[in-house]
């Protein structure tokens, strides 16, 4: 674990010496503009961090995050603003806080935790509602925020004072504090991108039904990367106040929210490498279109752009033109230390060992009675089934027969409506997926459900850290060794032809250390040799860990030739089960199948 992290520690310092060498050099070199220029280059380098560690790890875009920033600044601004000039600006201030003075360091504290606060209630809705109803919907809680926050601060004026904003703040001496919170922000955030909370975050990020079975709770950790995220913001908030000696309505609204965005997504929303270089490179971009804009700068035929405006163009400009033409932004998820890593390499097991040493359990699967009706069609009706484990049990039927619905419900992604789902006498009726695959149920997709830009072996590592804490130990260098993707363990799942994906889709689903695997469709798009070679690593995992299987297909001559027992399902009703000699046989079964009378 200690190795893991070494790698993301040196490149995160590199990557901080990197941007502080960029900014005094800068700094040295300019005017006293420039040199404030630098100082708030920095603090929107911290709250970019807290941004990235957000939307990079959930993949959930949000416009409210520099709001959190406004409830940070004015608690330091309330709680270190002299008394003498509260009692002129905000003598009605509610709860004392106009006779209140407390020391700079006690009042960030303070922020901070007033901030978080603020985040769990706002962030339990977001997440919730992400996961829910989705990103956009997501999207539109955190810019209702934005816009009810800044309503309050511009209306609550015993308070806030309004628009006039509150001055006399205890400035800040030196660029130090700036400089040493960028570190430590830089550490903690590449540190969370590759702690397990980060994993799991970025796993959802890329496919929240599959994350969710694989077994990762969809809300813990995007609640993880929001409490962080907002953390990291509250600090940013404080110094930028500290160093302007003022707070306003307008500091943190819709324009400091348009540039932080920009910067993280011109940089590339995956990274903080890449978010640092859209740092840097908004920040040039629009002190130069700042002095384009001058009336000292004359260029024929180009008067009509060369407007005070001009900087927003910039702005506006390249977050659109990013998003349409590279979202990926400039680096996409690349980060320094993936370059580091090359002198750094972490350690790889060169003998894998067995995938497990769990065989041997026996468990008892069950769906009795499953009905589901979406819409007033009746999908299934009245359908029970049994898998124990060691055997695999086929589930047949022609397309349109429920075969899919059937395993929807029974892993938790389709509600039942009528009937129960059983493991050994324990009722999982109405579990999340993730609760039904830490007891045991895995699952795989008639359509793939990769976490497609993460490496190969992050789509194995996973599965398994969603269930490490209950003492499993599946080995994933002997899962990738099984399946033949070793040697392209570090390239992303996206990249791997049809049938490894298939084969990685199905040890991510082993990795969850699963009593029984449910897999629907697994030999789905491929030849006859490539079906065999499939059937025969299916039987292989099963019998590594003790599991039962359940497969779906609609090939009866492939059923018939792996399964132990045979379960037959049309127009969502149970028609026929039995040994394959006896499903082959029946005359229903041929009916449905054959078109025989």
């Amino acid at each position: 674990m200690r190795e893991r992290f070494l790698a993301p520690t040196v490149g995160a310092v590199v990557l901080w010496g990197v941007v502080v060498g960029v900014a005094s050099i800068a700094a040295a070199l300019g005017t006293s503009s420039t040199n404030t220029l630098v100082t708030q280059m920095l603090i929107d380098a911290i709250v970019v961090v807290g941004l990235q560690v957000f939307i990079g790890n959930t993949g959930m875009l949000s416009f409210g995050h520099p709001a959190f920033g406004a409830y940070a600044g004015y608690v330091v601004a309330l709680l270190t603003m002299p008394v003498s000039r509260k009692l002129i600006q905000i003598p009605d201030a509610p709860w004392g806080l106009a006779e209140a003075e407390v020391d700079p360091t006690i009042a960030t504290f303070a922020a901070v935790a007033v901030t978080l606060v603020v985040g769990a209630i706002v962030g339990l809705a977001l997440v919730r509602s992400g996961a829910s109803s989705g990103a956009v919907a997501a999207t539109m809680i955190t810019l209702a925020f934005l816009f009810v926050t800044h309503e309050i601060a511009l209306n609550w004026t015993d308070l806030t004072d309004g628009g006039g904003g509150l001055g006399f703040i205890p400035r800040l001496d030196g660029r130090l504090p700036i400089v040493l919170s960028l570190l430590v922000v830089l550490l903690v955030g590449r540190w969370f991108a590759e702690s397990r909370p980060g994993r799991l975050a970025k796993a959802v990020r890329e496919d929240g039904l599959a994350a969710a079975a694989s077994g990762v709770d969809r809300v813990r950790p995007q609640m993880a990367a929001l409490f962080l995220s907002v953390l990291i913001i509250a600090v940013g908030a404080v110094l930028r106040v500290r160093a302007l000696g003022s707070m306003t309505p307008s500091f943190f609204y819709f324009d400091y929210t348009l540039l932080t965005l920009a910067m993280l997504i011109v940089g590339g929303r995956n990274s903080l490498t890449g978010s640092m270089l859209g740092v840097v490179t908004i920040t040039a971009g629009i002190e130069f279109t700042r002095i384009l804009a001058g009336e000292s700068v004359s260029i024929p035929g180009l008067d009509w752009l060369l407007r005070p405006n001009l900087s927003d163009l910039f702005l506006g400009g390249a977050m659109l033109g990013f998003m349409l033409i590279r979202p990926r932004g400039l680096l996409g998820d690349w980060e320094l230390d993936h370059w580091l890593r090359r002198w750094i390499p972490l350690r790889r097991r060169s003998t894998p060992g067995a995938v497990s040493d769990r065989s041997g359990r026996k468990h008892i699967l069950e769906a009795k009675g499953i009905g589901a009706t979406f819409s007033g069609f009746r999908a299934l009706s009245d359908v029970s089934l049994r898998v124990e484990t060691g055997e695999i049990v086929g589930l047949i039927g022609p397309n349109g027969a429920g075969k899919t619905t059937l395993i929807n419900v029974m892993s938790g992604l389709v509600p039942g409506h009528d009937g129960q789902v059983l493991l050994d006498d324990e009722d999982l009726t109405g579990l999340a997926p993730h609760d039904l695959a830490a007891r045991g149920i895995g699952r795989t997709f008639q359509n793939l459900r990769l976490f497609s830009d993460l490496t190969v072996r992050e789509n194995v590592e996973i599965a398994r850290i969603a269930h490490d804490r209950r003492g499993h130990d599946i080995d994933v260098d002997a899962l990738l060794h099984a399946a033949g993707l070793t040697d392209v363990a570090d390239r992303r799942a996206s990249e791997l032809d049809y049938g490894n994906q298939r084969r990685l889709e199905l040890i991510r689903a082993t990795a969850t250390a699963p009593a029984f695997l449910l897999l629907d469709e697994p030999t789905s798009g491929m030849g006859e040799a490539e079906s065999s070679a499939m059937v025969d690593f299916v039987r292989h995992l099963a019998g590594e860990i003790g599991a039962g299987v359940l497969v779906i297909d609609h090939d009866l001559h492939f059923i018939v030739s792996i399964c132990d027992r045979i379960y037959v399902l049309d127009h969502g009703e149970l028609i026929a089960s039995g040994s394959p000699d006896v499903v082959r046989n029946d005359a229903l079964v041929r009916a449905a199948y054959l078109g025989e009378d």
